[in-house]
C-alpha cells in the first residue's frame, strides 16, 4: 500500500507538472513565435465551424497513423491497443510541434519499441516506421496523380516514388522466409511479416488511407472556411504539396515551409495571394494546435499506464480536460486580443 501510494503521488505530480507546462505555453503565445499569432489573426476571418471540422480531421489523421503502427507491430510480436498506439504516436507529434528535423519520429521509435520484446526491438520499431512511411508514399502517389493531371504538380516525383515502393515490395518478397541473425537485421522484421501476409500490408495501407483522408478533410475544411471555390479540389493539391515540402523539415512543425507550399498550391488553384496566404497560415496554426492538444492528452494517458486500469482512464479524463484548457487559454490570450 505504501509503495502504491508513493507511485500514485509521483504520477499525480507528473500530471500536474505537465498541466503547468501547458498553462505556461498557453499564457505566453510568443513562445510559439509570430507565425501562430498571425495564424490566429487569419482565423478571425474564417468560419469557426469549418475550423473545428479541420481540427477534427487532423486529429483523425493522428489517431489513424497510430493505428497503422499498431497493425504492423502486432505482426512483429508487439502488444498494444489502438488507444495506446494513438497515444504513443501523439507524443511524437507533440515533440514535432516544437522541435525541428522531425525529432518526434525518434521519440515514436523509442515509445513503440517498448511494446516489443527481445533484442533488436528498437531496430524492429525502426523497420515498422519505415514500412508505415512507404504506405504514406503510396497514398502520396495517388494524390500526386490528381495534381499531375491538372498540370499543377510536376511528374518527376512519381518516378522516385515508384522506385522506392518497388524496392520495398522486392525487399518484402525476398525476406519473407528469412530470419533475423543479428540486431540490425531486425530492421527488416516488418517487411518479412508483411511479405508473408499481404492482408496485413493491406490493413496498414488502409489505416494510412484513413489518415490521408483525415488530412484531406482538414485541408478541405480550411479551404471552405475561407470561401475558396471547389475546396476538395484545392485540398487534393494542398496535401501532396505539403507532403513534398515536409521531406526535409528544418523548422518546428515545418512552420513557414508548409505555409509557402499551401500558397503555391492555392495560387495554382486560382486563389488570390492574400487569401492563399491567410489559408496557409490558418492551416498551419490549426494543425499545430491540434497536434499540441492531442499530444498533451497522449502524454497524460501514457502517464497513467503503470497504475491500475480505472486510474488510467481517470487520468485520460483529466487529459481531455487539459486539452480543453489549452483551447480556452489560446482563445483567451491570442484570439480575443486580435478580434
Amino acid at each position: 500500500m505504501i509503495a502504491y501510494a508513493a507511485t500514485h503521488k509521483r504520477h499525480l505530480a507528473l500530471g500536474l507538472a505537465s498541466l503547468a507546462i501547458v498553462a505556461v505555453i498557453a499564457s505566453m503565445p510568443q513562445l510559439l513565435g509570430d507565425h501562430v499569432r498571425e495564424g490566429f489573426a487569419g482565423l478571425a476571418e474564417a468560419s469557426p465551424a469549418w475550423l473545428w471540422t479541420a481540427s477534427a480531421g487532423f486529429a483523425l489523421s493522428l489517431a489513424a497513423s497510430g493505428c497503422a503502427w499498431r497493425s504492423a507491430l502486432l505482426r512483429c510480436g508487439g502488444r498494444t491497443t489502438r488507444l495506446d498506439a494513438a497515444a504513443r504516436y501523439g507524443c511524437g507529434s507533440l515533440l514535432n510541434s516544437f522541435a525541428p528535423a522531425r525529432l518526434g519520429t525518434a521519440l515514436r521509435f523509442a515509445l513503440f519499441a517498448r511494446v516489443l520484446h527481445g533484442e533488436g526491438r528498437i531496430w524492429t520499431a525502426g523497420g515498422v516506421g519505415t514500412s508505415v512511411g512507404i504506405a504514406h508514399i503510396v497514398w502520396l502517389a495517388v494524390l500526386l496523380g490528381f495534381g499531375i493531371v491538372t498540370g499543377t504538380l510536376p511528374a518527376w516525383p512519381l518516378a522516385i516514388i515508384g522506385a522506392v515502393v518497388a524496392a520495398a515490395v522486392v525487399t518484402a518478397y525476398l525476406t519473407r522466409g528469412s530470419q533475423a541473425n543479428s540486431k540490425i537485421a531486425h530492421v527488416l522484421d516488418a517487411f518479412r511479416v508483411l511479405g508473408r501476409c499481404p492482408r496485413a500490408a493491406a490493413q496498414m495501407l488502409g489505416w494510412i488511407g484513413l489518415a490521408t483522408a483525415g488530412r484531406l478533410l482538414g485541408a478541405t475544411a480550411i479551404a471552405s472556411a475561407f470561401g475558396i471555390s471547389r475546396p476538395l479540389a484545392a485540398a487534393l493539391l494542398i496535401v501532396p504539396a505539403l507532403e513534398l515540402a515536409g521531406t526535409l523539415p528544418l523548422t518546428p512543425g515545418n512552420i513557414g515551409v508548409a505555409s509557402a507550399a499551401i500558397v503555391f498550391a492555392l495560387k495554382a488553384h486560382g486563389v488570390e495571394v492574400d487569401t492563399a496566404l491567410a489559408a496557409g497560415i490558418a492551416f498551419s496554426a490549426v494543425e499545430t494546435v491540434t497536434s499540441i492538444a492531442f499530444g498533451i492528452g497522449s502524454v497524460m494517458y501514457l502517464l497513467g499506464g503503470v497504475t491500475p486500469g480505472v486510474k488510467r482512464y481517470a487520468l485520460a479524463g483529466v487529459s481531455v480536460t487539459g486539452c480543453l484548457a489549452v483551447g480556452v487559454a489560446f482563445g483567451a490570450t491570442v484570439v480575443m486580443p486580435l478580434v
